[in-house]
């Protein structure tokens, strides 16, 4: 890991500074530096909201945990997984004459084969190259290329959080920390080719999670200037507090202002959305940061937001007492909301109400 090279900042500047450190990469674009820094300096006592996934990290934490499940082979036993759980309909077919329930039946197949051999004494390593787990592997990530295809958005957001059905939220949890620690810190933000052997199924899959220093940054000056940070995020709630209340890792957020997906309520982790609960999916996080934090405010809405894509543009676009909307850019569609929303920042610059930011993507060897 290299060392971060302070700046030496002149007693005159203000106290505020949202970049105190140096890599090779992105750090804060000079215009939005300077505009956060003004909501920072006039804010206190309001607070601010962000999305997680590509927006307070790099990548996804989700597909990171995902990641982990499948190349640890660490799906629970009880029930027995069929890798179906959360989807609504699996007689649709998921390619012409396969079925979901086909597909989902061939991957309970190869996976208690490769379990058979890992509780056999078997490693990881020798199983990575059989010809078994790599069709594994390829046919879960097609999975869920396809599943947005299938259905609508929302399933996909059950499907692959709901992969830890059967742990209790303790188990689940620690397995979170593991992928944590595997995925956190890697040398770059990789991507690799998942390809079966008999070259049917195959995609490109991105490993590695990474917390910049520069948005670490932002939550502490936040906490220092009396702006409350708040997560709403679309993945599970369980898996985004490892993180984001981490100390250390993360920004150490109090679990009570982390708000994500919610399953029922049970011993183990049942793959159904809380049915009281406002689920924060694109206009779901206006409605949770409504009903769940606004009050704590007076009624009053985030004078911060920052998100990265589609579904975080009701929450940057519902707020009149908004300061600032702060978008993280990850090269989305310029035809899509969100892209819409990055040209009028780029037109209007610090004087509107979006500001744009290009993704603090660690380059190779920079961590």
């Amino acid at each position: 890991m290299r060392r971060f090279r302070r700046l030496l900042i002149a007693a005159a500047l203000p106290l505020i500074c949202l970049s105190c450190s140096q890599r090779d990469g992105n750090t804060w674009d000079p215009t939005v530096y300077k505009a956060l820094k003004a909501v920072l300096k006039d804010s206190r006592g309001r607070y601010a909201v962000f999305d997680f996934d590509k927006t307070s990290i790099v990548h996804d934490i989700s597909q990171a945990l995902w990641v982990y499940q499948i190349e640890h082979l660490e799906f629970a036993k009880a029930p027995e997984h069929l890798f179906m759980d959360g989807i609504p309909d699996s007689g649709r077919e998921i390619y012409p004459g396969l079925t979901l329930a086909a597909f989902g039946s061939g991957l309970k197949a190869e996976y208690d084969s490769l379990r058979t051999m890992l509780d056999a004494g078997a490693s990881l390593g020798d199983i990575h190259s059989t010809p078994t787990y790599l069709d594994f592997r390829a046919k879960m990530h097609c999975l869920l290329c396809r599943m947005d295809g299938i259905f609508e958005r929302n399933i996909s957001y059950l499907w692959m959080p709901g992969l830890l059905a059967g742990y209790t939220e303790e188990q689940a949890r620690s397995l979170v920390k593991d992928a944590i620690r595997e995925h956190l810190g890697k040398d770059r933000i990789a991507v690799e080719d998942w390809k079966s052997p008999d070259g049917l199924w195959e995609g490109r899959v991105e490993r590695g999670i990474f917390f910049s220093p520069e948005m670490k940054k932002l939550y502490r000056e936040m906490k220092r200037s009396g702006i409350d940070a708040y997560v709403c995020s679309a993945s599970l709630e369980l898996i985004v507090e490892e993180l984001a209340c981490d100390p250390v890792l993360g920004p150490g957020l109090p679990p009570e202002r982390v708000f994500g997906l919610r399953f029922v309520p049970s011993d183990t982790l049942r793959v159904s959305f809380d049915p009281d609960y406002p689920q924060p999916m694109g206009s779901g996080k206006v409605e949770c940061i409504k009903e769940c934090i606004a009050p704590e405010y007076g009624g009053r809405g985030p004078v911060l937001v920052a998100g990265d894509s589609n579904g975080d543009v009701p929450m940057l676009s519902s707020f009149s007492d908004m300061a600032k909307g702060l978008i993280i850019d990850v090269g989305r569609n310029p035809d899509s909301p969100i892209g819409r929303l990055a040209a009028r920042a780029r037109t209007e610059g610090a004087a509107g109400t979006y500001l744009l930011q290009t993704s603090f993507v660690p380059s190779e060897g920079s961590i």
